[in-house]
């Protein structure tokens, strides 16, 4: 009797095995990205115009990502109209503009409202991106099905 228990724990232990080993060689590619360890990805589009909102836009973008998670996020604020004129390194806004860059948020200005305030992209803090129509990015946005948020 003891040698049917043995013989069959040793055989269901060489069955194993290779389960065992499969898992281990796959585990490496298993292994999660900090975007693939969220449950839910969220991409998210700010519309921001005035300059009074420019720094509630990015208060609710950092919002957004201590909730949600900055690794389950993409945030991308896009100013247009007068908004874009507090985009420059020397804006009072700078630093905070600066802080959202190095969080990941993506900040875009509409180059229709460059021209329309005699703006340059030498203009901008560096990190910024710009687009030829900003309300045309939203809506592609959208169409992509982004999350539309204006604060």
């Amino acid at each position: 009797m003891k040698n049917f228990l043995f013989c069959s724990l040793l055989a269901l232990s060489f069955h194993a095995s290779p389960a065992l080993s499969a898992s281990s060689i796959t585990e490496p590619a298993a292994i999660a990205s900090p975007a693939s360890a969220c449950a839910e990805h969220y991409n998210i589009v700010i519309s921001v115009s005035d300059k009074e909102k420019v720094e509630l836009a990015l208060g609710n973008a950092q919002n957004l990502q201590s909730e949600l998670g900055t690794a389950c996020t993409n945030i991308e604020i896009v100013h247009v109209s007068a908004a874009i004129t507090l985009l420059g390194p020397m804006s009072q806004k700078a630093p905070l503009l600066k802080e959202a860059l190095q969080h990941g948020v993506k900040l875009v200005a509409c180059q229709n409202s460059m021209n329309k305030f005699k703006m340059t992209e030498d203009d901008l803090l560096p990190g910024i991106t710009t687009v030829p129509s900003g309300v045309a990015e939203i809506v592609r946005r959208q169409k992509q099905g982004w999350i539309y948020f204006r604060p």
